[in-house]
């Protein structure tokens, strides 16, 4: 792998805690297949920190753009000049690029990213209902996604009723006869998505019970940085099992291609 230069130029990923970020090790090395002397960084930014080192950062010609994660999407989004259409109907980014003067286009590639990885695994079934459960930044992105791709049932779960009530409303609006539920089942699930961070810790609580999966089910846990206990559930109940690692994959050329300006 090259090692960076002074002439390299970098993303920056901004998570915290960013303990978990594994990201670099997919990032870097497609960046250098590509031809490109890019190398991803991640960093641990608070919050309250995230508008100002974005800022400073984006006046270096070294910067070729950030990559945003947990809890920086909606921040993320309202720090943007100007955003995509898939950021403008979900409300966070996950991408800046910095163009002429400093300023910051932002976009969410979550949702692409993860219907791409879905539709190769063969996992997406448009007539059968899927259960998304988080309707956090990744969350909302999924379920953009899938309505988008043709979804006629589907189901979120979330812990607070407010941000799952704003989401279904929105995509009632967009997409007319999608049957949205909030009713926690998942007997007539075709694909259960784990679109929160439960699982990227050992002690974490398991985001549904596998058991309550019919047996032709698919599961797609969006956690990139471990094998979790709940896909190692899943898959010892013979259920297929897609990965964090997947949605990353499928992402990074749409993402490079925004960063270099040709999306």
């Amino acid at each position: 792998m090259r090692l960076p230069t002074g002439a390299s130029r970098f993303v920056f990923i901004f998570a915290h805690p960013a303990g978990h970020v594994g990201a670099p090790r997919h990032y870097t090395p497609y960046f250098q297949g590509a031809g490109l002397d890019w190398h991803m960084v991640p960093l641990d930014i608070a919050p309250e920190h995230l508008s100002e080192t974005i800022r400073t950062l984006a006046k270096s010609p070294n910067i070729a753009g950030f990559n945003l994660t947990m809890p920086h999407k909606p921040a993320a989004f309202e720090l943007c000049d100007a955003v995509g259409p898939a950021a403008c109907f979900e409300g966070v980014v996950n991408t800046i690029r910095i163009e002429s003067g400093g300023r910051l286009v932002g976009e969410s590639f979550d949702g692409g990213g993860f219907l791409n990885a879905a539709r190769e695994a063969d996992v997406f079934d448009p007539e059968r209902r899927c259960v998304v459960i988080g309707a956090g930044g990744a969350g909302r992105a999924i379920c953009h996604a899938l309505a988008s791709a043709g979804l006629k049932r589907l189901r979120i779960l979330n812990e607070t009723p407010g941000p799952v009530d704003a989401l279904a409303t929105k995509l009632r609006n967009h997409f007319t006869g999608i049957d949205i539920s909030f009713d926690e089942r998942f007997d007539d699930a075709g694909l259960v998505v784990n679109a929160t961070s439960l699982g990227l810790h050992a002690t974490d609580a398991l985001p549904m019970d596998p058991a309550k999966l019919s047996a032709d089910c698919a599961v797609f846990d969006i956690i990139a940085a471990r094998r979790t206990e709940f896909m190692q559930a899943c898959a010892a109940r013979g259920l297929k099992v897609v990965d964090g690692v997947a949605m990353i994959k499928h992402q990074l050329p749409l993402q490079t291609a925004f960063w270099r300006g040709e999306a």
